[in-house]
């Protein structure tokens, strides 16, 4: 392919987005984006260009993103960029939240990305931020090759495709050293001075953390808990966390967590409140759960939509504001009040993790309302889960992230509350992932049915990336419904992806711990919590387990006496009790809910593969 014109950018982020009446969405600050032709994206736009003989530039904005808003002020006000836009290409702009498909394609390693594209969807060139003078001359340039080189350009696209499909995907078969190499990793990138991973600007890994407590509780090992400890007290007293209204920002300029970008997500958050929690439960430091109850009163202050039960997606950056510690009378930035169902689906699980933590039952009440919001508005059983709610209504169905996140949800809220319809839910969408989305030839999952309209052969920055973490939660998924029902097809099937993942999980550095997690539960295995009860018993035994933090582990409910014969064969006595399994490994049965206590330390045996 044309070598593309990378430029240096800002990775991301600050502040807000005001929308004309086109429906697109542009920085509240004075500019004159809105005059550029921007199309929506479809397959219109691939037959205009074609019409035309025009290339596609591509806009890949977000509604939160600092430097997407000085791109609309700057490069996309500037009346040489717009008069050669609107006159030579076909424009269209995409917001990435509500798009993460064509995200995924064309993200050129940030937001905005600004790609030019053929008119069958190939990539030519792309950057994130680009001034207006080098946009006018990459633009220029771009148009002199394309109509100079068109046969050079198609026979660099037809080599590209020939790569393609002689490349054959490597495989291999995990094994539990795997484990500890995901540790290793992690210890390699882990920043000893300021906690966090990388020596620059600091992210939060909420899915790192997962991996480490769960690694802390089976190993013991103290540079594991200081890895945990100095990460979460890093980022809580560093300048990423907001004392005064509490919640997370998205990011830190500097590594020791200060001068954050001041925008909040909902997916951040969730994941971090669900960090802090267990690490409550684990390291019993009373600050953590501070940290939770405020991250909640946060939540329902500014991002919890009260009809409905959904969470919005995000609230803009304002640093003048959040840098005030008297914000009365302050106007508070703007909240996009998109409902999307994957960061809704991380936060029912995040609520669950502080209720287990706090024991406070509003945190339960609230995740089960945000879930049944889910499963009214964004699911059906034949198209799967919907990307995202808006206005009323429904929108984008099919994408693989959404549906495994939402049946992740699914599971955590049948462990906690043993409703049996949560559990019917999850299995319908393992069923839905395995009938729509799995490439059985591929040995993995397509990360959506088709949605973008196009295929390119090279495709964006992410792309990879997106789709092997996409993937890792699918195995888990599908590791998760077999241990709970014991169908052998999700067991081969998750076999089968494992030997796809193992080949590169080192490849993604501190989101490998998804993948370390992924072994644990198929190669260690959960810990098994098995409820024969009925009535208020069941209830007992669940609010019990409920208080125990034991990261990988299968809750069934056995009721009496409607699963009479389930009981039976599985080889329960008809009697009330609590069994607990590990493997072949098992406790004495608790009769007495009370008696949950006094197992913890012979559930944590368990989690240790039987050691003292």
């Amino acid at each position: 392919m044309i070598k593309m014109l990378m430029y240096a950018a800002a990775f991301l982020l600050v502040l807000g987005q005001l929308a004309d009446a086109s429906g697109f969405r542009f920085s509240p600050r004075p500019n004159k984006a809105h005059l550029i032709n921007w199309r929506e994206w479809g397959s219109r736009v691939f037959e205009e260009a074609k019409e035309k003989d025009r290339l596609i530039l591509l806009s890949l904005s977000a509604v939160w993103c600092h430097w997407c808003h000085v791109m609309d002020e700057t490069t996309y006000s500037d009346e040489g960029v717009i008069d050669l836009i609107n006159s030579n290409f076909v424009p269209v702009r995409v917001d990435a939240d509500m798009r993460p498909d064509i995200d995924d394609l064309y993200n050129q390693g940030g937001w905005p990305s600004t790609v030019i594209l053929t008119p069958e969807g190939e990539i030519l060139s792309g950057g994130t931020y680009i001034p207006p003078e080098e946009m006018k001359a990459m633009l220029s340039e771009l148009l002199r090759i394309y109509r100079e080189q068109r046969q050079r350009i198609q026979e660099l696209i037809r080599e590209a495709a020939r790569r393609a499909e002689r490349g054959v995907r490597p495989v291999r078969t995990p094994e539990r050293s795997d484990i500890e190499e995901v540790i290793r990793l992690l210890k390699g990138t882990y920043d000893s001075r300021y906690g966090g991973f990388g020596p620059g600007q600091k992210f939060p890994h909420p899915e790192a953390i997962d991996f480490l407590l769960s690694s802390y509780l089976r190993e013991r090992d103290p540079e594991l808990k200081t890895m945990i400890t100095k990460t979460l007290d890093g980022m809580y007293t560093g300048g990423l966390y907001d004392d005064v209204e509490g919640g997370f920002f998205r990011y830190s300029t500097r590594p020791d967590w200060s001068e954050p970008h001041y925008e909040k997500m909902l997916e951040v958050n969730a994941g971090l409140i669900k960090n802090y929690a267990e690490a409550y439960m684990v390291f019993g430091e009373a600050s953590y759960l501070k940290v939770v109850r405020k991250g909640i009163e946060y939540l329902k202050a500014n991002l919890l939509d009260s009809r409905s039960g959904g969470f919005y997606g995000s609230q803009d950056a304002d640093e003048a504001y959040y840098r005030r510690k008297d914000r009365r009378g302050l106007r508070p930035p703007y909240v996009d009040r998109t409902i999307y169902a994957d960061s809704n689906s991380r936060t029912v699980s995040a609520l669950l993790s502080a209720y287990a933590a706090a024991g406070d039952g509003e945190y339960l009440r609230i995740a089960k309302r945000a879930a049944d919001f889910l499963i009214a508005n964004l699911y059906d059983r034949d198209r799967g889960v919907y990307h995202y709610h808006l206005d009323g209504e429904r929108h984008l169905p099919g994408m693989l992230s959404d549906n495994v996140l939402f049946g992740l949800a699914m599971l955590d809220l049948y462990n906690a509350t043993g409703e049996a319809g949560y559990r019917t839910v999850a299995e319908e969408i393992g069923r839905f992932l395995l009938g729509n989305l799995y490439d059985a030839d591929g040995g993995r999952f397509r990360p959506s049915r088709g949605t973008t309209g196009v295929t390119p052969v090279v495709r964006g920055l992410l792309s990879e990336f997106n789709a092997a973490l996409s993937n890792y939660r699918a195995a888990l998924l599908l590791s998760r419904l077999y241990r709970l029902g014991g169908e052998e097809g999700l067991k081969k099937v998750t076999e089968g992806l494992l030997r796809t993942l193992a080949a590169s999980y080192e490849e993604f550095m501190v989101q490998a711990s998804l993948y370390g997690t992924l072994l644990r539960w198929t190669i260690e295995g959960p810990v098994e919590f098995t409820i024969v009860a009925g009535g208020e018993k069941t209830g007992e035994f669940l609010s019990r387990l409920n208080r125990l933090y034991v990261p990988e582990k299968v809750v069934r409910v056995l009721s009496l006496p409607a699963d009479r014969e389930l009981i039976r064969e599985s080889g329960y006595p008809l009697d009330e009790a609590l069994y607990i399994c590990k493997g072949k490994t098992c406790l004495h049965p608790v009769t007495d809910p009370e008696g949950v206590r006094e197992v913890v330390e012979g559930v944590y045996r368990l989690l240790r593969g039987g050691r003292a």
